[in-house]
């Protein structure tokens, strides 16, 4: 169906989705746990907690990203909680050893 083709009605529908879907996606969890090895930390008020990810970058390699917390950026899939510097380390450590291991298991 063309866009044109539809009602009011349908269009209106859509709209209504694309609202309820938008609102979702950046709807505040109220419960966040740091994401760190052992940790599990659940956030309170402190604004010291940071977001981490993974992509694939421009240059055809695995990138990782840390930033402040966010709530736009930890509604995003992937992204994880993490509640300081040594979880922010102990998961970039983590993330290097992955790397080298399929790294090591693709040459062999």
């Amino acid at each position: 169906m063309r866009i044109s083709d539809r009602s009011p009605s349908d269009t209106m529908a859509v709209q209504v989705f694309e609202a309820m879907a938008d609102s979702e996606r950046f709807a505040a969890n109220p419960f966040h746990r740091c994401a760190g090895p052992n940790c599990g930390l659940v956030k309170g008020v402190n604004n010291r907690w940071w977001v981490m990810w993974s992509s694939f970058g421009e240059y055809e390699a695995p990138v990782l990203h840390l930033a402040p917390w966010d709530e736009a950026l930890i509604a995003q899939e992937g992204a994880l909680p993490v509640c300081g510097e040594g979880c922010a380390q102990r998961l970039q450590s983590q993330f290097m050893g992955n790397l080298r291991e399929n790294e090591e298991r693709r040459r062999a």
